[in-house]
């Protein structure tokens, strides 16, 4: 037997297992590339592992098959292939051919029918065979030198396992198929006959022949007559089930033989379809063959690899090619050359700069460097503060340096361009410097071109935007333990580094600038409201919030103690000790044990999700209601008590959490580090963590909340006249939707009455359907129907708003505010039907919570500017989706009030009047 082996893949299953197994992935102008990176990552799973000498992809065609000749009903139930999936296999194909993997593929013939013969052939030479597929009917083909290698479960099955399957051996698959039949090809094999009976039935009489002679002999009446009524269709199932090992198809080795991809259009097809890492990967593999095409040694080219450098050693380089020999890029360490380049910098009106720091968090890093660029591939670094072993010839005073550029970076007239440019914002004021004149983002640019269709970071920006692959951190700085601060870096490394920074940020925005312009309405937001609020933001990160690490601290342990108790009584219930955090031996407790109904079995066991442990608290089971319990009081002190604790600031014992502008579908700003957004407010735990952000000693917290903004938003953007008339009346809108819906007079709906109307009014905007209700309101389906079909006659105009904004995302691809902002819907034309009605949800909700961003955004730059201008010492210091949360000091409090009030409710001027709800305290809980 030869040593070489030939590896087959099962192209067409390939991509079917890759378009279920990765779900919403697609370019910026929404073409689906999911199943286009699945097969991507399948594959170069395998070709890592097993680095084939020979291979080949074998595909299905569209059309009719000689099996369909045979049996025109052959797969005739079969939904067609998805219209997305469809889309991608031209590109896959494509992707095969820059890799240089020959494609077979034969009219009239299946995939299987290739694989067959050509595994038939290779084996005929004594090589080895691998045929990588999910596929069980392949299982016939298995010899002692013919593998199936499943890529699911990454295992290889031979004749042991096709046994242990089939209960026959591998030559016997078909005509157990013919027996049982087959439903996902539509093979009809014999009524009656399952998967245990055909492999009995052939074990019994010797195989398929000895079982039709012996039919007479059968002496269960119903399988006899069975097989005599059925012996033609016994015999056509075996012709279907029966892989033809004899394609007249060319099997030269020599084309199979493995090589390396044809670099160029293969990394401008990653390019293409927005494959940020891969082009990276590509680049890395390139960069070690010494940007030859040429593998190295035979057979091992692979789709990327350990570019096989140590980032942390002093001596290494960085193996990506991006910073290439015509770029200019150099440090400057010597004050005459500072003070010439001094004297340049000031002769411009416009340049890119960006800050290195010895962190991520803006309010406690250290300035170490600054990069500056104004012209393609030249850009200058200035090292201020490196270690001595870093820099050895010497670096330039940070103090003098950041004095000689204070001018220039606070002047208004000089414009700045940088990625995500807060960051040097927050940062500079620690050095006194209050950056102005900021006039491009890329990072915002584009956000508001492309929403969330890309990544917007500037190694995602440069790929996209420019072609570029960038030296990322990791490169220059190292990876886990052995990572240097950025101080640490050698300058050798650390300058082409930062210069490409400043570089990439003047080139992108240059280039993205124009396509920015060609929608005044996109340029209007990111001129007016998203730049100009980078230092409203900026100031309420470095004021951060006061927090009372004792309450806090209180609160853990109070959590610790609830966790315990609860431990225990799950334990007495359940009869013995278990993990509770185990969903495995839960699954085992509830559901074998304790034989409780409604238990779904997954692959691991049983699922305990919140929705399996909901349903069954409610049907009044203990334990699944104390696990929830549990679980509860679980994520609240690890998501906010200890970790609240752990981020206070060491010096002004507060929390500074950073705003992302980037981030969310509608343009809502999102918090990290830590995330503020989602502290419940309903529940009491929620409300004792809100309790620990308080006021310094002479102050108080103020909350300044939009009233039901989302509602006057649909009564507004709808044409509601009912609604309208309640907002402008200043009624209870929910009283108001009771009274429409249950015919009772305003002054009498009951509480209950008032709690359900405001479940439908707001689950109303999220697309709610009949079904939700229902679960949401407790009540049956008709119930629910009926009251929204009440909801829909009495306010005219919700219905056709909804359908007004499904129709113009499905026409236009995004949903918009009322301030122009594209919020990008995707699956709207989904074949699947989940998908496409999750899209058609959002594009109902996407102009109210979008517009409801948009519009607390303009309300804190018109405060910002208010606070300043009135000499108040008064200021923002949380933003929470509809709410801000100011710092007010005791003298202020009355003065300030109708400042705010005026600042957010003549934030815009809509059909109906906005209300700004005020409370204050001396903690955001009170204050709410």
């Amino acid at each position: 037997m030869s040593d070489s082996r030939l590896f087959l893949f099962d192209g067409s299953g390939y991509f079917y297992q890759a378009f279920h197994a990765v779900r919403n992935l697609s370019r910026r102008d929404g073409f689906p590339t999911n199943a286009i990176f699945g097969f991507l990552k399948m594959l170069r799973k395998v070709l890592d592992q097993h680095q084939p000498e020979y291979l080949a992809m074998v595909f299905d065609v569209r059309g009719p098959t000689f099996r369909h000749k045979l049996y025109e009903n052959y797969k005739a139930h079969r939904k067609p292939m998805p219209e997305e999936l469809r889309q991608q296999i031209p590109i896959i194909k494509q992707m095969m051919d820059c890799l240089n993997i020959p494609q077979f593929e034969l009219q009239g013939y299946e995939a299987d029918d290739i694989l067959g013969t050509m595994a038939r052939a290779a084996e005929a030479r004594g090589m080895e065979v691998i045929i990588v597929t999910a596929d069980k009917d392949l299982l016939q083909l298995v010899t002692p030198q013919v593998t199936i290698l499943d890529p699911k479960q990454n295992r290889f099955l031979k004749r042991a396992e096709v046994e242990a399957k089939w209960g026959v051996p591998p030559e016997m698959v078909p005509q157990v198929i013919a027996l049982w039949g087959d439903t996902s090809d539509n093979i009809p094999g014999v009524p009656g006959v399952g998967q245990k009976t055909a492999p009995r039935l052939l074990h019994q009489y010797g195989d398929l022949d000895g079982l039709l002679d012996n039919i007479p002999r059968i002496s269960q009446p119903k399988l006899r007559k069975n097989l005599e009524t059925h012996i033609e269709q016994v015999r056509l199932s075996l012709s279907l089930g029966t892989i033809n090992c004899q394609v007249p198809i060319e099997f030269d080795l020599e084309k199979l033989k493995s090589q390396a991809p044809n670099y160029d259009p293969l990394r401008a097809l990653f390019v293409e379809m927005e494959f940020t890492a891969q082009v990276r990967a590509l680049d890395q593999e390139r960069a070690l063959l010494g940007g030859s095409a040429a593998s190295g040694p035979e057979g091992e080219s692979s789709l990327g690899g350990d570019t096989g450098t140590d980032p942390s050693d002093p001596k290494a380089t960085p193996a990506s090619p991006s910073v290439e020999a015509e770029n200019n890029y150099r440090a400057i360490t010597s004050e005459d050359d500072f003070e010439l380049f001094l004297k340049e910098l000031k002769g411009q009106d416009q340049f890119s700069f960006d800050t290195e720091t010895t962190g991520t968090d803006p309010t406690q890093a250290e300035l170490v460097g600054l990069s500056f660029s104004w012209q393609a591939r030249r850009a200058v670094y200035l090292p201020v503060a490196h270690t001595p072993e870093a820099a050895p010839d010497g670096q330039l005073n940070r103090e003098r340096v950041l004095q000689a550029l204070k001018p220039i970076l606070e002047n208004p007239e000089i414009a700045k361009t940088g990625q995500n440019i807060k960051y040097e914002y927050v940062l500079l004021r620690q050095y006194d410097i209050t950056l102005a004149g900021i006039a491009r983002d890329t990072m915002l640019f584009s956000y508001l071109i492309y929403g969330t269709a890309r990544r917007h970071n500037l190694d995602a920006i440069a790929l996209e935007e420019l072609g570029r692959t960038t030296t990322t951190f990791k490169e220059v700085a190292g990876v886990g333990k052995k990572q240097l601060r950025f101080d640490a870096v050698p300058l050798e490394r650390a300058t082409p580094y930062a210069c490409e920074d400043a570089d990439v940020a003047w080139e992108a925005a240059e280039k993205m600038a124009p396509p920015l312009a060609a929608i005044p309405e996109v340029l209007k937001l990111h001129d007016e409201m998203e730049l100009p609020l980078i230092p409203v933001l900026g100031e309420m990160e470095r004021a951060g919030v006061l927090v009372d690490r004792e309450a806090l601290a209180e609160m853990s342990v109070d959590f610790t103690t609830r966790r315990e108790a609860l431990v225990a009584e799950i334990h007495e219930l359940a009869g013995e000790p278990f993990n509770v955090n185990s969903t495995q031996q839960l699954g085992q407790i509830l559901f074998e044990k304790l034989g409780i109904k409604g238990g779904k079995r997954t692959k691991t066991g049983f699922s305990t999700d919140v929705s399996v442990l909901t349903k069954l608290a409610d049907k009044g089971h203990e334990i699944p209601a104390r696990v929830l319990r549990y679980r509860s009081l679980t994520k609240l002190q690890s998501t906010y008590t200890d970790a609240l604790m752990a981020l206070i600031h060491p010096e002004t014992g507060r929390v500074h959490t950073s705003y992302n502008q980037a981030v969310t579908l509608t343009g809502r700003l999102s918090s990290s580090d830590p995330n503020l957004q989602n502290i419940p407010i309903r529940t009491e735990e929620g409300r004792a963590i809100r309790g620990a952000f308080i006021a310094p000693k002479g102050w108080q917290l103020l909350s300044a909340d939009y009233s039901q903004i989302e509602l006057r938003l649909l009564a507004h953007l709808g044409k509601v006249e009912r609604l309208m008339a309640a907002f402008r009346e200043g009624i209870d809108v929910h009283s108001a939707t009771a009274s429409e819906l249950f015919d009772t007079p305003a002054d009498q709906v009951s509480d209950d009455e008032r709690r359900m109307a405001k479940t439908i009014n707001f689950g109303l905007i999220y697309g709610m359907s009949a079904f939700g209700l229902a679960k949401r309101l407790e009540i049956n389906n008709f119930q629910a129907r009926d009251y929204m079909d009440r909801y829909f006659l009495r306010y005219q105009g919700v219905r056709e708003y909804m359908d007004h904004a499904i129709e113009e995302a499905r026409r236009k691809g995004y949903a918009e505010t009322l301030w122009g902002r594209r919020c990008r819907i995707r699956d709207i034309e989904n074949t699947n039907r989940n998908l496409r009605e999750f899209a058609e949800r959002t594009a109902i909700n996407a102009p109210l919570q979008g517009s409801a961003a948009d519009l607390i955004k303009i309300a804190m730059i018109r405060l910002h500017k208010a606070l300043n201008q009135g000499n108040f010492k008064s200021r923002m210091i949380l933003q929470v989706h509809d709410e801000l949360v100011l710092e007010v000091p005791d003298e202020e409090l009355e003065r300030v009030k109708p400042v705010i009030r005026e600042a957010m409710e003549g934030a815009a001027s809509l059909s109906v009047p906005l209300v700004v709800d005020i409370g204050t305290g001396s903690n955001w809980s009170q204050a709410h």
